[in-house]
């Protein structure tokens, strides 16, 4: 299973979850990545100069991906560093607001829904062209469990809305040979430092020792569906489910 070669947008991949253990394990699997970050310029550097030590090749690219100026600007960063763009995964979306529908701040709502399916329409325009002229692409968003769903209505509805903005996308996609998958965990634990997230996608004790289905899990399936053993999956919803 490997990415060789290929270059990777990794989106908000600073945090303490999936963009971080994504970005970290398409390295190891040998793609080119590149370290999408908006505040977390420390923690960009870190992951990237730790890619580096192990022999791959990764950039830390600040841009807000819920502005179309942000994006463009990522891209463009993108493709003067590696000179093209063959996966793109999406994971920022929306915030947290768990009130029931008949108190729902709905200016909140609203705000959800565009940082759910914003970076999908901005990017996506901005790299889907170059993928269907090389005929190889993978575009992949970070939506929710189909069943397993947590209490917030406005956050359900917001990823429900990018889980099928991208399924819509799959056929038209596939008619030039790129790919577009849904990864749908439920609540996802954080790995709390960089050492343990590093230790957990080169299969240490911290991989070998987890409860429950981390991060790194979720990786491991990108990575997967990036690779050219996922050359013929589209249109999949890959669900995960953090408890026994």
């Amino acid at each position: 299973m490997t990415c060789s070669d290929d270059v990777a947008i990794v989106t908000g991949a600073t945090g303490k979850g999936i963009g971080r253990s994504t970005a970290l394990t398409l390295a190891r699997e040998g793609a080119k990545v590149v370290v999408n970050y908006r505040t977390s310029g420390e923690s960009a550097d870190a992951i990237v100069a730790h890619i580096k030590r192990r022999g791959s090749n990764a950039v830390a690219i600040r841009a807000d991906v819920f502005d179309q100026e942000g994006c463009r600007e990522l891209v463009d960063a993108a493709i003067e560093q590696f000179g093209q763009v063959d996966i793109c995964v999406v994971s920022p979306g929306a915030g947290w607001h768990p009130e029931p529908i008949d108190a729902l701040d709905t200016k909140a709502a609203l705000q959800d829904l565009h940082q759910e399916i914003a970076p999908l329409y901005y990017l996506m325009r901005l790299l889907l062209p170059g993928m269907y002229d090389r005929r190889h692409g993978r575009i992949i968003g970070i939506a929710v469990h189909p069943t397993n769903l947590p209490p917030a209505y406005a956050y359900n509805t917001a990823k429900a809305a990018r889980a099928r903005a991208l399924l819509l996308a799959q056929d038209q996609a596939w008619s030039h040979d790129v790919t577009v998958n849904v990864i749908a965990p439920g609540p996802v634990p954080a790995i709390e430092t960089l050492e343990e997230a590093i230790e957990q996608c080169g299969h240490g004790p911290a991989w070998q020792k987890r409860s429950s289905a981390s991060p790194q899990d979720i990786a491991e399936g990108i990575a997967f569906l990036c690779s050219e053993a996922g050359r013929f999956i589209t249109g999949c919803e890959l669900p995960y489910l953090f408890t026994r």
